[in-house]
């Protein structure tokens, strides 16, 4: 088994990786993008991928969602939530910081004390490249591990705006929907995909509606557009409780009959419910 994770080394992707996985932790290989890691599983160059799925001040990571959604053979096992904190870096303290580089989602969680600074911002693929590749006069924004991992300089700690942000992390491998949760935190949760065939009035709230017959809670709706079908959106639900892939076939059945194709993209419990255990 090997295991591959949205890197490079110091993400709070790799540490969700060593909680997911961690006799594979040692080994695991860092990917410069999810769909990097998710393509390595397609290929066979791994068995399970580490990759961020939702952030409780950003939501949904887009990148990840468009990588399950054109490559049907993958599914989340089981996923974690980690609380989220950033720290500031310097490669050379002695040198004036003008600029604040990072992840858009870290800079999005640290905007009160990057502007209480003056600093300007600079888009990095990763936290942890962000500080990896830090130049003179910038401050890298990333997880504690980054100043021990490339040797820089805390300027200060825990500099996020919300103390309580969260991010959720799916263990991703091949093969259909598992019978039952994998024992991670994350197993009892359903993420689906509905393709409609043609964009009609009141469609989505028909294809609701067998949630509500069945008395499921859905968390979370994300749209996605389909490219090669102009006009027609994937809708994305993120399904609170407990099923089996027979409860699943059932819904896939009612929603086929409705003119949708339902695909379980795994095994998700909702984000709120994780970071309040």
């Amino acid at each position: 088994m090997s295991l591959v994770y949205l890197g490079p080394s110091g993400t709070f992707t790799h540490q969700a990786a060593a909680v997911l996985r961690p006799a594979l932790a040692g080994s695991a290989t860092p990917t410069a993008s999810a769909a990097e890691a998710l393509a390595a599983v397609v290929a066979g160059t791994a068995t399970h991928a580490v990759v961020p799925i939702d952030n409780s001040v950003n939501g949904v990571v887009v990148p990840t969602l468009d990588g399950l959604l054109v490559r049907p053979e993958l599914t989340i096992a089981e996923s974690v939530v980690l609380p989220i904190s950033f720290d500031a870096f310097s490669r050379d303290p002695g040198v004036e910081a003008h600029v604040a580089v990072s992840h858009p989602h870290a800079l999005a969680q640290c905007r009160e004390w990057i502007a209480s600074r003056g600093l300007a911002t600079r888009e990095a693929s990763s936290t942890a490249a962000a500080c990896r590749d830090l130049g003179p006069g910038e401050i890298g924004i990333g997880a504690r591990i980054c100043g021990t991992l490339y040797d820089l300089h805390t300027v200060a700690e825990a500099i996020e705006d919300n103390a309580a942000a969260y991010t959720q992390f799916a263990l991703v491998s091949a093969g259909d929907l598992p019978a039952h949760g994998g024992g991670g935190s994350g197993d009892e949760g359903l993420l689906v995909s509905l393709d409609p065939e043609t964009n009609v009035p009141g469609l989505l709230r028909r294809l609701l509606g067998v949630l509500e017959d069945r008395g499921v809670n859905m968390t979370n709706l994300v749209t996605r557009p389909v490219p090669a079908r102009p006009g027609i959106f994937v809708f994305l639900l993120f399904l609170a409780g407990s099923f089996t892939p027979e409860d699943f076939e059932e819904m896939r059945a009612e929603w086929a009959h409705l003119g949708a194709t339902a695909r379980a993209l795994g095994r998700i419990s909702p984000l709120a419910e994780l970071a309040g255990r």
